[in-house]
């Protein structure tokens, strides 16, 4: 016997769907999500029918939140509706049903069952988790995210694909599933929360859609599921521009951005760089433009915890803010050897030599100096008030800390600056500048090298 039009139809959609956006190849084994209620029921009956064209092997998996009475009973009905297609399933209930700290129950709900759906696929192998959104849903969620202030990016609404994750009803309106289920004589779970209007979606879905619907265009669920197809793509296209339209830099635990070349870019491509560097929300962006575009060299602002971003000397760094070191005493270093210097993560070594150099390092990582300038002991301190040293090349000293600001050297870095010292005198501010009481002259007669060997994290 022939099946009926709105089975015939529905199983049409989701085929033509899964070919369209991709969303299997054949031969996949997939978990089915399944609640009970008619899209999910349609959901797995069509998705039995086509199982056996595209060689698919299905596992129909159920989780109990068990936040409303009736629930053991919608578990007990998915198992028997699996039973009845000859398909195995997994049924979890929750152990606890207490709500974590910052989460609504529905939105801790929605966490614990995508960790279960994920925990089942992985333990059966499964490469594909079907869910049973459909279109009206999609509407529903662009809808609601229009409300709240959206960008492009949530305009997307439901991804179709992503990750393992399938939506095969993305494309079948809701009444076309209780059709679906009417035909097949299926008697699906009803969920009563869904008609609760302290709900924002069922107030979308019952109230605004309806009127939408009735004043305005008959087809307002599609328009707004094309809108999301629409938006997805422009998004996509948007972050592809964006990854390479701004360069950055990694700083420890900081990204730094060139604040000239952000705000050389389109308003659009600023805020989509700065978005998709740490997955920040429209508020905080609106700030970090703020930051760059008034903002002065030691301005910050706090991002959600524990972020925050500062400016310095032309650079917008974003990350974890960097904790000021704590103080140490002198290290004394090996000459001849190697020094492990924990409070700057990192080694120096030191060896004499009594050959002139055959090249120049640069001063940064290397340094060659007067090794009969001072004594054999030669010490890593940090900086301190009133430090002076003779930067090489120039004739007189400079207060090391006018040095750095010339230098564009940010304040918080320059705290952890390990500075070379014969004596009381600087000899080499690490990773900037030898002072030039100590460079190598043809009076020289031994010449002693150090070198930055081994960084263990951090900045020398």
């Amino acid at each position: 016997m022939a099946e009926p039009r709105a089975v015939r139809e529905v199983v049409a959609r989701i085929r033509e769907t899964i070919a369209r956006r991709g969303m299997l190849k054949g031969g996949e084994r997939i978990v089915a999500a399944v609640s009970g209620g008619p899209d999910s029921l349609a959901m797995l009956h069509a998705l039995a029918r086509i199982a056996p064209g595209l060689d698919l092997e299905l596992h129909v998996a159920h989780f109990d939140h068990r936040l409303r009475d009736g629930s053991a009973a919608d578990a007990a009905f998915v198992g028997r509706a699996a039973s009845r297609l000859g398909l195995a399933a997994t049924i979890r209930a929750a152990d606890v049903i207490n709500v974590p700290p910052g989460l609504s129950p529905e939105e801790a709900a929605r966490e614990r069952r995508y960790r279960f759906l994920e925990d089942v696929a992985d333990g059966l192998g499964a490469t594909q988790i079907a869910t049973g959104h459909t279109l009206d849903d999609q509407a529903e969620t662009v809808l609601m995210r229009v409300i709240s202030g959206t960008g492009v990016h949530g305009l997307g609404g439901i991804p179709p694909v992503r990750g393992r994750i399938i939506r095969p009803l993305i494309d079948v309106r809701r009444a076309e599933t209780e059709a679906f289920c009417k035909a097949l004589r299926l008697r699906p779970r009803v969920d009563p929360t869904n008609a609760d209007p302290a709900f924002k979606r069922n107030a979308v879905r019952n109230d605004l859609i309806p009127a939408l619907i009735e004043r305005y265009n008959v087809r307002t669920p599609e328009a707004l599921a094309r809108l999301a197809d629409i938006a997805r793509d422009e998004d996509a296209f948007l972050d592809e521009v964006a990854q390479h339209a701004l360069r950055t830099q990694d700083v420890g635990d900081e990204t730094a951005i060139p604040v000239d070349d952000l705000l050389a870019l389109p308003p659009a491509l600023q805020r989509r760089a700065l978005r998709r560097t740490w997955d920040l929300d429209a508020e905080h962006t609106e700030n970090l433009l703020r930051l760059a575009e008034t903002g002065k060299t030691g301005d910050q602002i706090s991002l959600p915890a524990p972020l925050n971003a500062r400016l310095a000397y032309g650079s917008l760094l974003i990350g974890r803010a960097p904790s000021r070191p704590e103080p140490s005493d002198p290290v004394t270093l090996a000459v001849p050897g190697v020094t492990d210097l924990p409070p700057w993560s990192m080694r120096l070594r030191v060896w004499i030599e009594t050959r002139p150099p055959s090249g120049w390092p640069d001063g940064r990582r290397t340094c060659v100096l007067d090794a009969g300038r001072a004594g054999e002991t030669w010490t890593v301190r940090r900086p301190r008030a009133g430090d002076r040293f003779r930067p090489f090349g120039m004739s007189r000293s400079k207060r090391l800390g006018d040095f750095f600001t010339d230098a564009k050297v940010p304040r918080e870095e320059r705290e952890r600056v390990a500075l070379v010292s014969a004596g009381e005198e600087i000899a080499w501010v690490v990773g900037h500048r030898v002072d030039d009481r100590f460079r190598v002259t043809s009076k020289s007669e031994r010449f002693l090298w150090m070198s930055v060997e081994h960084d263990q994290g951090g900045k020398e």
